[in-house]
């Protein structure tokens, strides 16, 4: 594979992931400036944040809400308590987030005689580095583009090493596989770029940029993550550049930002489960071979490329939906539509050379007696009923913690489902006590 290609798309998507930082930036700065030109409190990095100042000043007691003390003030403490309220966010009508804060109460003399009173300030250290920027952080900003453009660098050459050097490439140029794996591949597409438009927005709701302006980062950086694959792609001869693929990009990633422009959180989520497909149970070692040949042998090749044994679902919280505040439902329990599929050993046919394993259907010129035939093994299409639990709607405090709740809220959770199918030769239903 051509090096100075890899480096220009290397510079390209970076290019692309700073010009998305970029827009996102300009917007805040012009947002930030207004605020203070409205003379709005912004966001203090001193060690505490000062949230109440009661005074006794002479035999009147005067209460302060919003006094902003020298960051440098310095006082003598005197009596020291601690205890912990609840910040409650109305984020709709129906919808709202808690915060629990720690707050300090000291009372205090100061040491400037210049203050000729004794008073009691109530203070709160401020966010953890865990904890989402209430305001635009340009340290966490420079920190999250930086790391987003480190992995644009190192997909982009680990796709270069590990997958297209294998195959050989030539000009660019377009190619229609929309019928190809029974369209997991185009659903895969969908869910890569969901997720992936969903971390970015994360992160950048981490460091403080405003949800409207994530949300677009977000949907432009997932994107342009696949947008890569499909430009490598385009020049290879296997393969090319696939508008379907392009198509289901958009499609992955306007489900995240169309829930979360409207609701503020996301109802449906996409997730994915997987589970290694026995091919030693078709006893044909041809079939083993043409599986490895297409799969790979190791763990996550397996898991990234086998469509027989992928799964994607969509999985639907009713509770979130119900308007009755007094509702018992759980938010966290949610409903599982899944579609997979099965028997495919090929991308339309299951016909191949036995002297070329990583062929398609072009045998035109292939010796009969090289052609392996395994028409006889059906290609299923899969649809699943089960069950699901939205990770980041249960109750966990730790910040951290609810981090890890959205890692894990990208793959589907093992449970009981219902599958029907297009089986010609046997039940059309079946059930499994454990999908996976």
């Amino acid at each position: 594979m051509n090096r100075n290609y890899n480096i220009l798309s290397n510079v390209l998507l970076l290019s692309f992931a700073l010009f998305c930082f970029q827009q996102g930036f300009s917007i805040e700065k012009r947002k930030i400036k207004k605020q203070k030109i409205e003379n709005e409190i912004t966001e203090d990095t001193a060690r505490y944040k000062i949230h109440l100042d009661t005074v006794i000043n002479g035999n009147n007691i005067e209460i302060h809400a919003d006094t902003i003390f020298n960051k440098k003030y310095e006082f003598k403490k005197i009596i020291k308590y601690s205890e912990t309220i609840a910040d409650t966010t109305w984020q709709t009508k129906d919808v709202y987030s808690v915060n629990f804060k720690k707050i300090e109460h000291i009372d205090y003399v100061p040491t400037d005689p210049a203050y000729a009173y004794t008073g009691k300030i109530k203070m709160s250290k401020p966010y953890s580095f865990f904890s989402p920027s209430e305001v635009l952080n340009k340290p966490r900003v420079a920190l999250v583009s930086g790391m987003v453009a480190g992995l644009y660098a190192g997909a982009n050459a680990w796709w270069s090493a590990a997958w297209y050097s294998k195959y050989d490439r030539g000009k660019f140029h377009l190619f229609n596989d929309w019928g190809e794996w029974n369209q997991m591949d185009k659903i895969a597409h969908a869910y890569s770029c969901y997720f992936e438009s969903k971390w970015h927005y994360d992160l950048y709701r981490w460091a403080g940029v405003k949800e409207k302006n994530a949300i677009w980062i977000g949907m432009l950086m997932g994107n342009a993550w696949q947008l890569s694959i499909e430009i490598n792609d385009g020049f290879q001869k296997k393969w090319g550049f696939s508008w379907g693929d392009m198509v289901m990009n958009v499609s992955g990633s306007l489900l995240f930002g169309i829930q979360q422009y409207l609701w503020h959180d996301q109802r449906i989520n996409m997730k994915v489960s997987s589970f290694p497909v026995n091919y030693g149970k078709y006893d044909d070692p041809e079939v083993k071979a043409r599986a490895q040949k297409l799969y790979g042998t190791s763990f996550a090749e397996i898991l990234l490329k086998d469509y027989n044994s992928m799964t994607i679902w969509w999985s639907i919280s009713p509770g979130a939906f119900i308007k009755n505040p007094n509702s018992k439902f759980p938010k966290c329990i949610q409903f599982s539509f899944g579609y997979g599929a099965g028997g495919m050993l090929g991308g339309y046919k299951n016909i191949w050379s036995k002297k070329d394993l990583g062929s398609d259907i072009d045998l035109g010129n292939t010796d009969p007696a090289d052609i392996v035939d395994r028409t006889d093994i059906q290609r299923l299409r899969r649809f699943y009923f089960s069950f699901d639990i939205d990770w980041t709607k249960l109750p966990v405090k730790k910040h951290w913690a609810k981090g890890l709740m959205k890692v894990l809220n990208i793959i589907k959770l093992p449970a009981p489902a219902l599958e029907v199918n297009n089986n010609k030769n046997g039940s059309k239903v079946a059930w499994h006590w454990l999908k996976f």
